[in-house]
């Protein structure tokens, strides 16, 4: 369990207009197409290719470490102009749980607990 207080988000929405994955287009949709083959659903299947058709690709970046760029397509502002998710009560672990990847040990906590320039989560409350 990380150290780092627990932080809420201020609703800005930059990572849902950029979602950064190491996994292009193509990858994507082919893992999620060889998973709806599937008979049943395997427990190690990756969410990251199950959110496959709520992303648009944007473009890509090879030179940094999470190179393709996506938006959400759930993306989208409420009736006050507030950035929101249009399936927030069923949003994607992936979603549920940013910033805090508590099970990936490798992450440099140090700093930003989000890549976001902007984000909330980065602001010092």
């Amino acid at each position: 369990m990380s150290s780092t207080p627990i932080k809420q988000c201020k609703r800005r929405g930059y990572c849902c207009q950029d979602v950064r994955l190491a996994e292009d287009p193509e990858m994507l949709k082919n893992a999620y197409d060889a998973w709806r083959r599937l008979s049943s659903v395997d427990p190690k299947f990756s969410e990251i290719y199950l959110i496959y058709p709520m992303l648009t690709f944007l473009y890509e970046k090879p030179d940094e470490d999470i190179p393709y760029h996506y938006r959400c397509k759930h993306f989208t502002y409420d009736e006050n102009g507030v950035p929101t998710c249009s399936i927030y009560e069923i949003r994607p672990r992936m979603c549920r749980d940013f910033p805090y990847y508590d099970d990936v040990p490798h992450l440099d906590r140090s700093g930003n607990v989000s890549p976001y320039e902007g984000c909330g989560y980065n602001d010092p409350d």
